[in-house]
């Protein structure tokens, strides 16, 4: 599973990740997605994180929703036979 960070400060903000890496946050952006694993049992990342410096998003597995059912078309007769259905009740 990946992970984004935002930056919900106006200051810039350094992170250093597991893996060495440094990711640097300008104010109010969010990062690309990382590996969960960058980010897991990071002191920083929790202190940020405690201190509202930082939000963590997990990106999930995107499941894809059933397509829309099409609506069958009435003709002009079964529209006006409709109508006349809904006059009479």
């Amino acid at each position: 599973m990946s992970v984004t960070i935002q930056n919900l400060t106006y200051r810039p903000v350094l992170l250093r990740l597991n893996s060495g890496k440094t990711l640097h946050l300008a104010s109010s952006t969010t990062s690309t997605e990382i590996m969960d694993a960058e980010v897991n049992n990071n002191t920083k990342v929790q202190k940020l994180r405690d201190r509202h410096v930082i939000s963590l998003h997990e990106m999930g597995k995107r499941v894809r929703s059933a397509a829309p059912k099409k609506e069958k078309h009435k003709s002009a007769k079964e529209e006006s036979e409709s109508t006349k259905k809904k006059m009479t009740v």
